[in-house]
């Protein structure tokens, strides 16, 4: 790259001063569809201009107004994102030839825990501790912007591969769309629950209640539970209305998941375990983890002793 250091020159093409507006054109291949929510579709792309691929997220046409707003909320807020355990928002606009609202995002080669877990298989406990440190620095970057997630599940946890260097792992967390930003105090629909019922903190099943992170650390809670025993706490609910499950989650008492692991973890190690899922998993917002530092604390206490 060479550089001009004779100065500027006059009525230079190049210079641009503050207020000109400035017209870009995107144009990306699709290669194929990669899945599909209750707002939009994400497929497998390739940028030409960039020579990579990546993964776009385009809105649904028949999306009602308050989805509308949430899908464009999810853009805005991931595009803000710069840490290493959250995906990145490259781009956001329109298609020229449909109309339809989209932003792009890095291309990811690897797996979500849900696919890790396969049918009824855990994750090795000394793994998962690694991914969960890592959801938690994720989560505490959002939790500081005062941002909850409220869609925490193995699905949304994805374990990436480098395709150069095969022992690098970075854990993303994914999917923002039902997030609530805490600045926004405009009243959400009192006749929608968002989130995964299998995964959904007691409080956050009470339209416009008071919420925060620790809402998250609940359902990260119950995702640990999942992947390291391979069953989920209440999964005998699952053939049920999601109402029951909403209602195990407010009364019922869960099993210990050490229960799960028998004669794989000492007696120690059981307690440490146990420990971190109550305190993560209480009923109460306030008898659990402070936040996701403290909770990140546990996990290491609990990495030590393995």
């Amino acid at each position: 790259m060479s550089y001009d250091l004779s100065g500027p020159r006059d009525h230079d093409v190049a210079d641009l001063p503050p207020g000109t507006q400035i017209t870009l054109q995107k144009r990306f291949k699709v290669i194929e569809r990669l899945g599909e929510g209750g707002m939009g579709k994400v497929f497998k792309a390739f940028d030409p201009i960039m020579n990579r691929y990546l993964a776009l997220k385009v809105m649904k046409t028949d999306v009602p107004e308050s989805e509308q707003r949430r899908f464009r909320l999810e853009a805005r807020l991931c595009g803000q994102f710069m840490h290493p355990n959250l995906v990145r928002v490259l781009d956001v606009g329109t298609t020229k030839e449909h109309g339809l609202f989209w932003f792009a995002m890095e291309f990811l080669e690897g797996r979500d825990i849900r696919g890790a877990m396969g049918s009824g298989r855990a994750v090795p406990l000394h793994v998962a501790v690694e991914i969960f440190r890592q959801v938690l620095d994720a989560l505490r970057y959002v939790h500081l912007r005062r941002i909850v997630h409220r869609d925490i599940k193995p699905a949304n946890i994805f374990v990436s591969r480098d395709p150069v260097d095969p022992e690098l792992r970075i854990v993303k967390l994914l999917d923002f769309g039902v997030a609530k930003d805490l600045r926004d105090d405009k009243p959400e629909d009192p006749n929608l629950i968002l989130g995964d019922p299998a995964y959904l903190a007691p409080e956050q099943a009470i339209p416009n209640g008071p919420l925060d992170g620790r809402a998250d650390l609940y359902a990260l809670g119950m995702t640990f539970f999942e992947a390291v025993t391979g069953h989920h706490p209440f999964e005998h609910h699952f053939d049920e209305h999601p109402r029951e499950l909403i209602r195990a989650h407010r009364f019922e008492a869960p099993p210990a998941p050490s229960r799960h692991l028998g004669g794989t973890v000492t007696a120690s190690q059981a307690a440490l375990l146990d420990d971190l899922f109550a305190r993560a998993c209480a009923k109460d917002p306030a008898q659990r983890f402070e936040d996701a530092r403290a909770m990140k604390a546990a996990l290491d206490a609990l990495a030590a002793a393995l």
